[in-house]
């Protein structure tokens, strides 16, 4: 069975906090609090942004590697989590696009 679904993608360094708390912590908190099910966290081996690049190189040893936020549901369901994501997420990038959830 398939059903519309939208996808949405939200960055952030593993050193943000969203209300005082590590960022990965407080958004999984909000995420459950929105009434999402399929919430992902992934820590990335690098990324650019407008902080330049970030790196797991032996070199750089930064503290401000990419994690990746992702959320699938349903888009009624993306549309209210959003208005109660936003206001915490500090300015950080958020995308969404269409998607089919396919259940098994």
């Amino acid at each position: 069975m398939r059903e519309a679904g939208t996808f949405l993608r939200i960055y952030f360094s593993e050193s943000d906090q969203i209300d005082g708390k590590p960022a990965t912590e407080a958004i999984i908190d909000l995420c459950r609090e929105a009434g999402l099910h399929a919430v992902s966290v992934m820590r990335c081996i690098e990324g650019m942004g407008r902080h330049g690049v970030h790196t797991t190189s032996f070199l750089s040893m930064s503290n401000h590697l990419p994690l990746l936020v992702e959320i699938v549901d349903t888009p009624e369901r993306i549309e209210q989590a959003i208005i109660k994501i936003r206001p915490h997420l500090n300015g950080q990038l958020a995308v969404t696009w269409p998607t089919q959830i396919l259940h098994t």
